[in-house]
């Protein structure tokens, strides 16, 4: 892949900051019980709503219930963002947060969740069932829920209240009512609901409040600031940290108490106006960055104070809260920040105050916050240098989301100017799968990459080259996408040059791609030079374009017939993503496909479907056609295995027409002589020399073979001899049985048994090292009364070549005809809902039970009763148990 995306629209857990799942350190707070959800009237509701607008105290409510214990449960906290609106980012943020307080069984159950590897409707329920294995009861605090709009995210977790598992508790802290049936869901005791009128402080709490925060106030006093504050929390801290040191109160309390101030204003200015200026001045110059710490602070305000300051403020709990390890980090309190930020300030002072903060993140290896706050600023030119020098780094790291939500934010105007923050944005949206304006904005950056110094323009060069290539890849035009890479500079000096950091990615990003194209095109020699020059880089740390090299390392060793390397090394990218949380990266596809071949070559058939899975899955996020149409022939085989031709048929033919795009030379071979091959088996002999006549003359030692092969099948056995006389040496185990096979069909259609005989036995000597049995058991039909002459004279390989006889032997016309039952092979999914239609629950118990809709429901069982050939819920149950489904 030329930006090698994770997975599509999602984060991943290698994405997550340790702060998005620590709550506020919560201090000096009114523990209020009658809140607590477990110990109320309402306390046998699974999922507390806790919805008010900013300034109730929603998150510290939630933070100290957590932190008092939360009745013995395991507390877990998740923070949300816009970056979590989307099904896969949210539920792998939730996979992330409850997987430290999990047990093996369950941790091990939230696996493909946390690595991104499930698909979307799966996600509730797998996250379902594995809190249901943990060892304890678990309390999940989800902080700000109106940050998702989602209604796949809502409906997840609608069906999560619905059924909840019994050890959890769920609260939610939200700014307005979540898209949900509360008033149903408050009707079944399912959701218990908190809101302002609760969070409102009565006189007696905030007589405790007023008591930590050191004022004097009388009752009288108190019950007035209550009434006139109607309870608000943050409106009474305010006002007590007003009040305090101040010697004669009523005064100002009776101010307080007058009709010339809505709450609201007067707390949110003379409130603040009337702090220390030099308070102001702090608050004010933090409020710009979304966390600070002390030296961060400190750099901002040119104080050396910071640690101190911010403390203070933290354990007064009025205008941040620390986050994570106390002392570290901290953030404004919102309702504070959002005030803070709107206050009128001079532009050239927001602008220096912004720079700083950038200079600050920068130097202390924070990048993607440094940009942040250059964007915030409108400060493009340093905007454009950071983009320019850490762009490539952050999407090779898979940050690429965030990023093309930072930049999606700037004005057209300035990315006509600046081509970094062109070729940045292009690239991250390549990267998550996404061509959105990449066209545009790639010419965006060219057309001004000649109007800036000469290293601003190589960078952006490198970043538009780089998209470019990854445009034209997902079209599926690997020649542009190869093309793209000639003025890509992957010499170490021309590297070093550029400053990028991460630029020792580059050649291994090219080399990568090199080779993968190299592989659809059928050059397995290039491909392997390509491909093991960009494995063999020595990196830090996991890098994608080297996951995804490795994964096409493996689908060439498949390719090549020695399918036990070729399994190890899948297996071993499979296991690198998953830990990584790229399971739905199309840098594991490569894998994935190699294993579905794998398990095709050695004679298996189902055990391809969890592959072929896999593979949709990815697709579902980033469809490139070269997959889906190398995907295409994989389910052929595996449907034509399972004696369902018509329906092998069907799909390649689903992959429409050559002219609409032209693939990859190998890709487009495969493609054509496995339909033409199809179809001659068929009896439609016309219909595949046209295919053979569109296809024109195979260029690939693998596209030769099965050419000679189709001829022979359409009884041109001259044609198929003639192109066997042209083919290659055969040098790896695929090339040699295949060509062996092909002999002895030749010699057996010439009349010539005895070197029909012979030449089996080299294409079984062949094929025994690494189980290479699909060539000899798709030519089952006039292969096995040869293989049984060939036992009778005596084998090198008596074991191999019993076990391809038996396997054989099985495909007896009955058992042809209950396979042709199944037409497509079931989904994980499809299985699970057979298994509940053998029961007795209606379509909506169901659906309960596997957290999806009805409609959901019934789409599986349609797909089930096409597959099944079935006429109904028992026909379907009685055909699946015939052909061991069930």
């Amino acid at each position: 892949m030329s930006w090698d995306r994770p997975a599509g629209t999602s984060p991943t857990v290698s994405e997550h900051s340790a702060e998005k799942f620590s709550p506020p350190v919560v201090t000096n707070v009114v523990h209020r019980l009658r809140l607590d959800p477990l110990v109320t009237a309402r306390s046998a509701a699974p999922a507390t709503v806790v919805a008010a607008t900013a300034g109730w105290g929603k998150t510290i409510f939630a933070a100290s219930w957590l932190a008092a214990g939360a009745d013995q449960r395991s507390g877990v906290w998740v923070s949300l963002d816009e970056a979590d609106d989307d099904p896969h980012a949210f539920w792998c943020a939730v996979a992330a947060a409850v997987m430290p307080v999990l047990g093996v069984r369950a941790t091990e159950a939230l696996r493909r969740v946390a690595a991104g590897a499930a698909a979307a409707d799966e996600l509730p329920g797998a996250v379902a069932a594995a809190l249901r294995l943990a060892p304890g009861p678990i309390a999940l605090v989800l902080d700000n829920l109106h940050e998702i709009s989602s209604p796949h995210v809502h409906a997840g977790l609608v069906r999560l209240v619905e059924r909840p598992p019994t050890n959890l508790s769920l609260l939610v802290t939200t700014r307005r009512d979540p898209p949900w049936p509360l008033a149903r869901l408050r009707l079944a005791g399912l959701v218990a609901e908190v809101r302002a009128a609760d969070l409102a402080f009565r006189v007696d709490e905030a007589a405790q409040l007023f008591t930590q925060l050191g004022v004097g106030v009388t009752e009288s006093q108190l019950e007035r600031l209550v009434e006139r504050t109607e309870g608000w929390p943050a409106g009474l801290r305010l006002v007590g940290v007003h009040l305090k040191g101040v010697d004669e109160l009523e005064g100002p309390v009776s101010a307080f108490s007058g009709e010339d101030h809505s709450v609201a204003g007067y707390l949110l200015t003379e409130v603040l106006d009337r702090e220390s200026p030099e308070m102001i001045a702090f608050l004010e110059t933090i409020s710009g960055v979304d966390l600070v710490c002390a030296d961060l602070a400190d750099a901002l305000t040119g104080r050396h104070d910071g640690a101190r300051v911010l403390a203070d403020l933290a354990a007064s709990h009025l205008f941040v809260q620390a986050v994570g390890q106390p002392g570290r980090w901290y953030r404004l309190h919102r309702l504070i920040a959002d005030i803070l930020r709107a206050r009128p300030a001079p532009r050239r002072r927001r602008r220096d105050l912004h720079r700083r903060a950038a200079e600050w993140l920068r130097s202390n290896g924070m990048p993607l916050e440094a940009l942040h706050s250059a964007v915030a600023g409108e400060l493009w030119p340093l905007a454009a240098d950071l983009a320019g020098i850490y762009a490539l780094k952050l999407i090779m790291a898979g940050r690429g989301r965030k990023l093309e939500l930072m930049l999606a934010r700037i004005p057209r105007t300035v990315l006509g100017v600046h081509p970094e923050l062109a070729g940045a944005l292009a690239g991250a949206r390549i990267a998550l799968g996404s061509d959105v304006e990449v066209a545009t904005l790639i010419g965006l950056g060219r057309a001004v990459n000649g109007a800036v110094s000469a290293g601003r323009a190589a960078r952006a060069g490198v970043l538009l080259d780089l998209s470019a290539s990854g445009l034209a890849r997902s079209a599926g035009d690997w020649t542009a996408a190869v093309e793209a890479y000639r003025s890509v500079p992957i010499e170490p000096e021309a590297l070093a040059a550029l400053r990028m950091v991460g630029s020792e990615i580059v050649p291994v990003v090219v080399a990568n791609n090199r080779g993968t194209a190299a592989l659809w095109a059928g050059d397995l020699e290039l491909a392997e030079q390509h491909l093991t020059a960009a494995v063999e880089v020595n990196l830090d740390g996991l890098v994608l374009p080297q996951l995804n090299a490795a994964g096409y390392h493996a689908l060439l060793r498949c390719e090549r017939g020695e399918l036990d390397l070729a399994e190890a090394s899948a297996r071993r990218v499979i296991d690198a993503a998953s830990s990584a949380g790229f399971g739905l990266a199309l840098q594991s596809v490569g894998a994935y496909l190699t294993m579905a071949r794998v398990v095709l070559d050695r004679g298996g058939t189902e055990e391809a479907d969890e592959w072929l899975e896999r593979i949709a899955d990815v697709e579902a996020l980033g469809p490139e056609p070269h997959v889906r149409l190398a995907a295409a022939v994989l389910l052929a085989t595996r449907r034509e295995a399972a004696g369902d031709r018509e329906g092998a048929l069907a799909g390649l033919r689903s992959q429409g027409d050559l002219a609409s795009w032209r693939p990859p030379p190998g890709l487009r071979e495969r493609w054509v002589v496995t339909e033409a091959a199809l179809l001659a088996r068929a009896g439609d002999g016309g219909a595949a020399r046209e295919l053979l006549v569109r296809m024109g003359r195979a260029t690939t030692d693998e596209g030769v073979l099965a050419l000679a092969r189709v001829q022979l099948l359409l009884g041109n056995l001259s044609a198929a001899s003639d192109i066997r006389a042209g083919a290659a040496r055969a040098v790896h185990p695929r090339g040699q049985v295949t060509m062996a096979v092909l002999d002895t069909l030749l010699a057996a259609a010439g009349g010539d048994e005895d070197r029909a005989i012979d030449r089996l036995e080299d294409a079984l000597a062949a094929a025994v090292p690494c189980s290479l049995r699909r060539p000899l058991l798709a030519e089952a039909g006039p292969l096995r009364p040869l293989l049984e002459r060939r036992i009778e004279r005596g084998s090198a390989v008596p074991e191999f070549a019993l076990d391809l006889l038996e396997r054989m032997s099985d495909v007896s016309p009955a058992a042809a005809e209950t396979r042709r039952a199944l037409i497509d092979p079931l989904t994980g999914r499809e299985r699970t809902v057979l298994r509940y239609l053998a029961s007795t629950l209606s379509n909506a118990e169901i659906a309960a039970q596997l957290y999806v809709s009805v409609s959901t429901v019934k789409t599986h069982q349609r797909a089930l009763y096409r597959k099944l050939g079935a006429a109904g819920r028992r026909d379907a149950v009685h055909r699946a148990r015939l052909i061991n489904q069930l």
